[in-house]
């Protein structure tokens, strides 16, 4: 049985917000530097194998925009290994990309670093990879399950069994990152596997930055990403939410649809 996948990207700098930090690849386009600074929109459909991925920056200022469009960059210079790849190609490029942001930051004299949240979506099934708060949910049959772990000091505290994930909603730990692009250590920048999860068995995926998960609770997007409607329906009604309840981040979703025989 062969698949398509129908896709929806949205971007928003949010209400609080002056600049946006996010960044995005979805099938071969990211966000621009022009592009990135407005309500950014996107829908399609293509084939497979195909590509997906979310960034969220860091550094204040311009330093997250930076980092995040060079994650974004570096992606496109990669993703023909990769979809044609291995996991090992994903690894490769999360490293690649790091070595690009650690030489920024010792010749510009900044900190900054990126999240990565990945979907590689192969002939009948998906994979996923994330560095940091950036999340990847799946819709199965009538679930939606989290698909990847928070790499936060709070996370942490809750594997630990020192806090509870309700009482992680709320501690001050929560957005702190343990993993990202970025960093130093090598073994923070290389990403979480999961998977794969065959298209059969899942109807939608969703990628998303914090900004997303931070305004609204895991209900709130089990809701939406049940509704029988276009997904390009489903990532406006995301972000409208998030931005209804506050949105004081930046907020970033692709939305992706498993089609057969299309």
């Amino acid at each position: 049985m062969s698949y398509t996948i129908k896709f929806s990207a949205r971007s928003d700098v949010g209400n609080v917000r002056t600049n946006n930090e996010d960044n995005l690849y979805c099938g071969g386009v990211i966000m621009t530097v022009s592009s990135r600074e407005r309500p950014f929109f996107l829908n399609g459909m293509c084939a497979v194998p195909a590509l997906f991925a979310v960034f969220d920056g860091m550094g204040g200022e311009d330093c997250g925009e930076l980092a995040s469009i060079t994650a974004a960059e570096t992606l496109c210079e990669h993703a023909d290994r990769i979809i044609n790849g291995t996991s090992e190609d994903v690894i490769q490029f999360a490293h690649d990309t790091n070595k690009k942001l650690l030489a920024v930051m010792r010749e510009k004299f900044i900190q900054t670093g990126t999240t990565l949240a990945l979907i590689h979506a192969g002939m009948d099934s998906f994979s996923a990879y994330n560095l940091g708060d950036s999340r990847i949910y799946r819709l199965n049959d009538d679930n939606i399950l989290r698909v990847t772990e928070d790499h936060t000091l709070a996370e942490d505290k809750v594997r630990m069994g020192l806090i509870t994930p309700q009482q992680a909603l709320k501690d001050r730990d929560r957005n702190v990152l343990t993993r990202c692009l970025g960093i130093s250590d090598s073994f923070a920048v290389t990403p979480d596997f999961y998977g794969p999860f065959r298209f059969a068995e899942n109807k939608r995926a969703l990628i998303c930055s914090d900004g997303l998960t931070d305004m609204l609770s895991h209900q709130e997007i089990a809701g939406i990403m049940r509704k029988d409607i276009e997904v390009s329906k489903i990532a406006n009604e995301l972000v409208d939410a998030a931005l209804n309840n506050g949105g004081r981040d930046n907020v970033t979703c692709i939305v992706l649809e498993f089609v057969k025989g299309e």
